[in-house]
C-alpha cells in the first residue's frame, strides 16, 4: 500500500475534506511527530478520521523463493541481526542514509537493504533483532558474492507484528539457553535460565553524547554456577522491579570479561529478557553448599547457616562491616555482612537461621572469611527453612602444652578453674568494653582466658568447673604473661557443667 492510496481512502469516506487538507494534516502530524514514515502518518490520520483503512498485502514470498530482479515482493520473516545506520553522499552531493538487518523465514534467510526514511526506523528503535515484521513493495538485487538481497526503499511498507502471522513458525535469533557453568570466556553470545540471588538498585548514568543511560547488575544463578548480568537501558527498565528469587531468562547475552577476570553476561533491548516467575523460589539442595565445602575466592555461594555469635557493627576503611559467627551440621566460619547489610546485626541473635545468597569468600591473615556485600542478599528466619548443628562442633584442638607463644588462632577445650573477673577497659580508639577473665587447664597446661565485648558476658555467667571449647582464640602477650584472647571470630561453647554435668 502506497501513501497516495490511503489519501484515496480517506477522500472516499470523506468526501468534506479536500486533497489539500488531508496532505496538510499528513504534514503537520508528521512534523509534530517527527516521523520519518509518511505512510504511517497517513495511516494514523485516517484513523482519528474514523477511516479505515485495509492493510491487506499480496501473500507473502518464501524467502527461499526470492532471486534477484523481482520488482515488488512481499516477505515475511523474524528479524535475526541488524547493522546500525550509515550515512554517505550520494553523486549530486546530497546525504542518504543504509542500514541492513538479516531477515529469516522457516525456509531460508536473506539480507534486507533499508534506504534514507526506512534506515532511520533502525536509528530511532523501531526495528529491533527477535521481531516478526511483513515487509511489503520490496524489490530484490544481486549483492556481493552473487548473494540475494532484498531492498525496501520509500514506497515500501514495514508492518511490525503482522496481524494473523503465526510468530512460532519463525525461528529465534536467540541461541537455546545452557547450563551457566558451561560458558568460557571463548563464548560471543549465551542465553541462560536462572534465579536472581542478588541485585543492585538501577543506576542512571551520562553517556559521553550527553544521552542518559540506566544500567541494572544482577547476579543469576541455575544450580551448576552464577553469573554477574548487566541489563542496560530497555532491558534494564524491564527488570527493576524484580526481586531475589525471580526466575528470569536472559537471550542472546553477549559474553564479556571484567577487569577482575570474571565473566559477565551483557543485555540492552528488552526482548533478550523474559520473566520466568517473579515469585521467590526456595534455593534447591543442589545450589546451598555446606561450610565444609567452602574454598578461598569462591563467588555465587549460596548457603543457609545457623547464628552463634553476633559482633558489632565497625568502621573501616571501605565503609563499615559487622562480624558473625555461623555454622551448620558440616563446621563453623566468619561472617562479615558489609555496608548496609552491616545493620541487618541489630536484628539477628545467637540461634537464628540465615539464607545467604551470593555471597563470596576470602582469606584473611590464614583465616577464611564467608562475606556478604552489595550484591548479596541475607533472609533471617526464612519459613520452613531448618539448620541443625551438632552440640559442640568438630574443631582440632590444640593442647594447651603446645601453645608456647604468640600465633592463632587455635580452638582449645578447657576447664575454668578460677571464678571469671568482668572489668571494663578502653580501647585505643577510646571505647570502652566489657573484658572476662579465668583461669583455665586442659591436663596439658594451664593459661588464662580473656575474653571481649559479648563473650564477655558469656564467661561471666559460667561456674567453676565448667568444661567449654573457645574456637578461634589467639595466644597474646598480656601483663599476666602469655594468655588466651578472643578476636571478632572467637566463639565459645559449653561442652559440660561442673562435675560432668
Amino acid at each position: 500500500m502506497r501513501l497516495e492510496d490511503v489519501i484515496k481512502r480517506i477522500l472516499e469516506a470523506r468526501p468534506d475534506l479536500t486533497r489539500e487538507e488531508i496532505s496538510r494534516l499528513i504534514k503537520q502530524r508528521a512534523s509534530e511527530e517527527r516521523a520519518v514514515s509518511m505512510l504511517s502518518v497517513a495511516l494514523s490520520v485516517a484513523r482519528d478520521l474514523g477511516v479505515e483503512v485495509s492493510m491487506e498485502f499480496d501473500t507473502s514470498t518464501p524467502i527461499e523463493k526470492l532471486v534477484p530482479g523481482l520488482s515488488d515482493v512481499t516477505v515475511t520473516g523474524r528479524i535475526m541481526r541488524i547493522w546500525r545506520p550509515k550515512t554517505f553522499k550520494r553523486r549530486d552531493g546530497s546525504l542518504g542514509k543504509m542500514a541492513s538487518l538479516i531477515l529469516a523465514d522457516e525456509t531460508g534467510e536473506v539480507r534486507v537493504v533499508l534506504w534514507d526514511e526506512k534506515a532511520e526506523l533502525v536509528e530511532i528503535g523501531e526495528l529491533q533483532v527477535g521481531q516478526v515484521v511483513r515487509i511489503a513493495h520490496g524489490y530484490t538485487r544481486e549483492g556481493l558474492a552473487g548473494r540475494k538481497e532484498l531492498h525496501v526503499g520509500p514506497r515500501a511498507v514495514i508492518q511490525v507484528s503482522p496481524p494473523g502471522v503465526d510468530e512460532s513458525k519463525f525461528p529465534s535469533p536467540f541461541p537455546e539457553p545452557v547450563e551457566i557453568s558451561s560458558i568460557g570466556p571463548e563464548d560471543r553470545v549465551a542465553s541462560v535460565e536462572g534465579v536472581i540471588t542478588a541485585m543492585r538498585e538501577p543506576r542512571t548514568f551520562r553517556r559521553a553524547d550527553g544521552s542518559e543511560g540506566r544500567v541494572l547488575r544482577l547476579r543469576l544463578s541455575d544450580g551448576t554456577g552464577s553469573v554477574i548480568c548487566v541489563l542496560w537501558d530497555e532491558a534494564a527498565d524491564a527488570c527493576e522491579h524484580l526481586r531475589p528469587g525471580a526466575r528470569l531468562r536472559l537471550l542472546g547475552a553477549r559474553v564479556r570479561e571484567s577487569l577482575s577476570g570474571q565473566l559477565e553476561l551483557h543485555v540492552e533491548r528488552a526482548n533478550q529478557v523474559e520473566v520466568v516467575s517473579e515469585e521467590l523460589e526456595a534455593l534447591g539442595p543442589k545450589e546451598l553448599v555446606k561450610v565444609a565445602d567452602l574454598a578461598p575466592d569462591q563467588f555465587g555461594v549460596n548457603l543457609a547457616v545457623r547464628v552463634l555469635r553476633v559482633g558489632g557493627v565497625r568502621e573501616v576503611r571501605t565503609g563499615q562491616v559487622a562480624t558473625l559467627v555461623v555454622a551448620d551440621e558440616t563446621g563453623s566460619v566468619r561472617l562479615d555482612l558489609w555496608d548496609e547489610k552491616a545493620e541487618l546485626a541489630s536484628q539477628v541473635r545467637p540461634g537464628d537461621v540465615l539464607l545467604l545468597r551470593n555471597a563470596y569468600t576470602r582469606e584473611r591473615r590464614g583465616t577464611l572469611v564467608l562475606n556478604v556485600g552489595r550484591m548479596g542478599s541475607v533472609e533471617l528466619n526464612p519459613e520452613g527453612l531448618e539448620v541443625e548443628i551438632p552440640p559442640v562442633l568438630e574443631a582440632e584442638i590444640t593442647p594447651l602444652g603446645q601453645i608456647s607463644g604468640p600465633g592463632g588462632p587455635y580452638t582449645v577445650e578447657v576447664v575454668i578453674e578460677t571464678a571469671p573477673e568482668l572489668r571494663e577497659v578502653i580501647t585505643s580508639s577510646g571505647e570502652q568494653v566489657a573484658v572476662a577473665s579465668a583461669q583455665v587447664s586442659d591436663g596439658t597446661g594451664e593459661m588464662r582466658l580473656s575474653l571481649w565485648r559479648d563473650l564477655a558476658d558469656q564467661l561471666i555467667t559460667l561456674p567453676v568447673g565448667a568444661r567449654v571449647r573457645v574456637h578461634n582464640v589467639w595466644a597474646r602477650e598480656g601483663p599476666f604473661g602469655l594468655e588466651l584472647t578472643s578476636g571478632v571470630d572467637t566463639f565459645l561453647e559449653v561442652v559440660e557443667g561442673p562435675g560432668g554435668s
